[in-house]
């Protein structure tokens, strides 16, 4: 019964929220990084999910998906009466630029394109007396800050392919 009812919703493009984006012929993408990027995995990985093929020659690529200035930065938000933190703010972010190819001509970044400044933020709440349960709670919040922005980026790049 379920499995019937599944084919019936993917037969006629239902998708669950969250499900992968599919892109019909992603192109293929060459990844201009930073060598130290930490989302370079799995950006790698959610383009390949996302139907797009990676190539490590710029010449052979139809897409250029450029990613710099990457920011990991913990911030105090607010803190207690006697001066101790109280809520702490975690932000990861990343320059973004995208060059496609036109009319099978190489893609060649714009001079004029503007920086796509990609943030994820998240606020958590610090206890000095849980400090470890604390630490493991930055460390869930900043993997999830991780996979949010890499499907930020996705998306992103997904949506400028289409304007």
């Amino acid at each position: 019964m379920l499995a019937t009812a599944q084919l019936y919703l993917a037969g006629c493009g239902f998708h669950l929220r969250g499900s992968r984006s599919q892109v019909a012929d992603g192109g293929s993408v060459f990844i201009d990084t930073e060598p130290d990027l930490s989302i370079n995995d799995e950006i790698r990985e959610a383009l390949s999910d996302a139907s797009f093929s990676l190539t490590g020659n710029r010449d052979d690529a139809s897409i250029l998906l450029r990613l710099t200035g990457e920011s990991v930065v913990e911030r105090v938000v607010s803190v207690t009466g006697n001066g101790r933190i109280s809520e702490l703010e975690l932000i990861h972010s990343v320059n973004m630029g995208v060059a496609s190819s036109i009319d099978g001509q190489a893609p060649i970044y714009s001079v004029n394109q503007n920086v796509n400044r990609v943030e994820v933020t998240r606020e958590y709440t610090f206890d000095e007396t849980g400090v470890l349960g604390k630490q493991n709670e930055a460390r869930i919040l900043r993997e999830e800050m991780k996979r949010d922005l890499v499907r930020q980026i996705v998306l992103r790049l997904i949506a400028s392919l289409g304007s």
